[in-house]
């Protein structure tokens, strides 16, 4: 049985951080990618991985554990 780890702890990459912070303002993966110049599949990628580090479900529920541990501060 895997844990999550704690979101403290996770390794997030700055793009991961930045691909969530575009996910919170609403943007959906397509407009993020026009926004950083990728590829979607890009997006998706750094999407995942964020995920998966932070022992998330889903893209929303990443975002919120990011907002709520402050990692979308300046």
């Amino acid at each position: 049985m895997s844990r999550a780890v704690p979101l403290v702890h996770s390794g997030l990459t700055f793009r991961e951080i930045e691909v969530l912070k575009w996910s919170a303002e609403g943007k959906t993966a397509a407009e993020v990618a026009i926004i950083l110049d990728l590829k979607i599949r890009t997006v998706n990628f750094h999407i995942g991985s964020a995920i998966r580090k932070m022992g998330a479900s889903n893209k929303t529920s990443a975002v919120v554990q990011a907002a709520l541990h402050g990692v979308f501060r300046p």
